[in-house]
Order: structure tokens, then sequence, then C-alpha cells
């Protein structure tokens, strides 16, 4: 990769010094990426990709080398797998008894098998060692110690788990956070918690659909925050897409009738908040959430003649680095403008975002090499009048469901 000098224009970066990098060879990390590495610390980011690190799509193998280099020696990456005799195999980790039946039995179908059983996957490993959970389209731009670490490992700090706000994404209810950036000390009793209401979901099914008619997602409810996306007419559709993360809402939002734990005083005093849309996908919000736009402008050439392309392309990276925290590459899953990640998945567009001699080459080289001034706020909690939900991870609230003249019947 090219050296970039920081533009005159960036007055909100600043160079990050070479001694805090990993700047080994590029192969030298692949070849770590592919082994297994023992775990010796809570300090683990954890990402999943089902048939393997060299099956990614090359955007994403971009981020996760750059993840690398930007942590440096104090964290390790792992891309955990479903591959058979895989070092990095997902039951190298984790057992059996964490999972469904059919994930167990490799019988997930739909069109988001992969997408859930990333999902299945994710909690159980943070419970079991801690550390940060990253979709692999997160293009990291603020690094892991001051964005969540040092806020949860702080001598009697009362954080436990870090979350990415994105209220009215999902629902549109305060609260509700993003599981593709997430971060949780070991034994996070929320985690497990989430983990296994999710699991519950998954009993006697196959894939997602019609998740949301099932008695532990209308304890929630919808994800009706989706409508504001244009998703109206597949919102029952999207709830079941997005089911583990209404799940986390559920867990937040749950008051456990046999143990008397209580989800939202533990997330309102031992959650660090981010703010997760404008710090997560500002280059969509900039662009209308058109991909294209997004990729017109990452690929404009750096001696493009047309000052005033390349004006904006400038602008454009400099604004991202210095104004979130991540950019999240997702894909639109529900029709309309493609999303910067379909485009990536194309041929002639999957070095979209990183293309030798492009504003992307430079954006890519900020994201390890520059970082923001402007430092990380933790979000406080709003007050938040629903009701809890009076049931235990695994089993839903009780509801009426006839009346007999005289009272209400409730069933379970």
């Amino acid at each position: 990769m090219a050296r970039f000098v920081l533009p005159e224009s960036a007055t909100g970066l600043r160079e990050v010094p070479d001694s805090q990098l990993d700047l080994r060879p590029e192969a030298e990390i692949l070849q770590e990426l592919r082994s297994f590495r023992p775990i010796t610390s809570e300090k683990n980011v954890w990402a999943f990709w089902d048939k393997g690190f060299d099956s990614m799509y090359r955007s994403y193998r971009c981020t996760v080398i750059n993840w690398v280099r930007k942590l440096g020696s104090s964290w390790t990456v792992r891309i955990v797998d479903l591959v058979e005799g895989s070092p990095n195999n997902v039951y190298n980790y984790v057992g059996r008894h964490w999972f469904p039946d059919c994930f167990i039995d490799q019988t997930m179908d739909g069109r988001h098998a992969a997408q859930h059983a990333a999902d299945l996957v994710r909690l159980p490993l943070l419970f079991e060692y801690g550390g940060v959970w990253m979709d692999v389209g997160n293009m990291l731009h603020t690094h892991l110690d001051p964005l969540f670490w040092n806020h949860l490992a702080a001598p009697d700090s009362p954080y436990e788990m870090a979350a990415w706000i994105i209220t009215g994404q999902i629902r549109k209810q305060w609260g509700s956070f993003g599981n593709y950036m997430l971060a949780a000390r070991k034994g996070c009793i929320f985690i497990k918690n989430w983990h296994n209401c999710y699991k519950e979901l998954w009993q006697g099914h196959t894939n997602a659909d019609g998740f949301y008619k099932l008695p532990l997602a209308q304890d929630i409810g919808l994800a009706e925050g989706m409508a504001d996306w244009n998703f109206e007419d597949k919102i029952k559709e999207m709830s079941d897409y997005v089911a583990h993360m209404l799940m986390g809402d559920r867990t937040r939002n749950l008051l456990d009738i046999e143990t008397g734990w209580n989800g939202r005083e533990f997330f309102n005093n031992k959650v660090f908040m981010v703010e997760g849309i404008m710090n997560g996908v500002l280059g969509a919000i900039k662009t209308n959430y058109d991909g294209a736009k997004q990729v017109e402008l990452f690929t404009t050439r750096l001696d493009e003649p047309d000052v005033g392309k390349r004006q904006a392309a400038e602008s454009f990276v400099i604004d991202m680095l210095e104004n979130s925290h991540i950019y999240k590459v997702y894909h639109n899953s529900a029709g309309g403008l493609p999303a910067l990640g379909d485009l990536v998945k194309k041929e002639g567009f999957r070095d979209a975002d990183h293309r030798p001699g492009t504003f992307g080459e430079m954006y890519r080289y900020g994201t390890v090499h520059w970082e923001s001034t402007r430092g990380v706020e933790r979000l406080n909690p709003q007050l938040d009048d629903e009701e809890l939900i009076r049931a235990t991870p695994t089993t839903p609230a009780a509801r009426p469901s006839c009346y007999d003249g005289r009272h209400w019947v409730f069933v379970v």
C-alpha cells in the first residue's frame, strides 16, 4: 500500500505512530489469521465467515487485515468458521451445547443462513472469552481501546459490556442496539441470557421464517423501525432477519421472574453505550443510502483532472475518518438501491473501496495510520417508560388468551 501525507483539509486527524501499528508483511498476517492461536487474554476480536477466511470477499479481507494493523500486538483477531478441519472452526473454541440442533446438524437453510449462523456464534465466544465482536464489514476508524475496552477494563469500572446504540433502526423505542459491533467482559450475564433467548427461537426450526410469530418474539414486537427504510411492506420478513437484535432488546427489557435479574438496570448501569448511527453509517447517510455514489467517491482517482470531483472525494474520505468510529459496509436485504456491501461482491467492484491510485486507497491507509482527535463519548441512557417483560430468557411472558366473563385467563 502506498504511503500518504495527511491532507491539509484533515484538521481533525492526526498521525498514529508506526510503533503502535502492526506493519509486518501482509503474508505474515495472513498466515497468522489462518492459524489457531491459544487464547491468553480478553482482548480478542471475534468475527465469522462460514466458509473460512480465504473465501471472504476482497473488501472484507482488506478490512480484517487493517484491523490487525491498526490494533497492534495487544489484540488478537480471529475469524472463526464452519469448515471441517479448520484451525478456526468454531468448535475449537466453544462446545456444541451452545447451539441448536440445526446448527450442529448443518441443516440450517433459508436465504440468510450464513448470517444467522453468525448470530448464533458471536455471543458464546464473547461469554466464554470476552472481547469485541465485529462483523467483517466494519471498516474500523477508532482503536478498540479508547472506543470500548478502556472503559470496560478500567479499575473499578462498573461496565461489563459495550453496546452500539442505533435507536429507531430496529424498533422505534430508545435503546435498540446493533449486534454487529459489541464488546463484553468474559462471563457477562447479559450476553448469556441474550444468547439463550435467541437459541430458544431455533428449537424445532431450520430457518428464521416466521420467527416474528413466536411467543418470545411477540414479547418485544416487530422491528417497526425498519419501516422507515422503505421496508414497510416487508416488516415481518425483516423482523425475522433481525430477530437476534430483537432478542437483544427483549433481554434489555427483561425482568427474570425466576432469578430477579433486571435487564434494564443492567443495561443502564453496566453497559458503556456508543451512538452508532452517525458513528457507523455516516457514509450511507451522506450519500442518501446509495451505494453507487459511495463507489463513485471511493474510486475517484487521486489524479482526477476534474478538481470538483477530486475535492468531493477527499472531503468524503476525511469526513468519514474524522466523524465516525467505523464505516459499516452493509447490504440491502429488502431490495431498493444497492448498498456498498451489495456492490463490493460484484465483479468489477470488488476492490472499489481500496483500489490503488484512488481515494479508496487513501481512505484505507487512513483507517490504519490516522486517527480522529475528537475522542469517544458515552451515550447516556434515556428514561424508558416501556413495561418490563416479566418472563425468563427462554420462556415468554404470560399473556391473556380469553375472557371468561369475570377475568382474563393467562397462558404462557
